[in-house]
């Protein structure tokens, strides 16, 4: 509702995510593809957290700090030595077609 030129803003962060994710994009491709409506907005962000935490047991993703002291998420080097492994495999198979 407005008040002649002020506009209500909200006081309480109810329409933001209770646990903000920040996820790079080539673990977000990943993430999203594991979320069970395959679209990561919908996802509760439980269900976010147990696949990241399932992707740190795996060694496939690793938090860290960003300079803000924010928690981050991010693909391992291995992670991301084997999606190339994969990608450069698929490659291979569609040269040979």
């Amino acid at each position: 509702m407005s008040v002649g030129a002020f506009p209500e803003l909200p006081i309480t962060n109810l329409d933001k995510d209770a646990m903000p994710f920040r996820i790079h994009k080539t673990l977000r491709l990943w993430v999203e593809a594991a979320c069970e409506e395959g679209y990561l907005r919908k996802a509760s962000d439980k269900e976010i957290a147990e696949i990241l935490h399932g992707y740190e047991l795996d060694g496939d993703a690793m938090r860290s700090l960003n300079r803000r002291g924010e928690v981050i998420w991010k693909a391992t080097p291995e992670f991301l030595d084997k999606l190339a492994d994969l990608e450069a495999e698929a490659d291979a198979e569609e040269a040979e077609m």
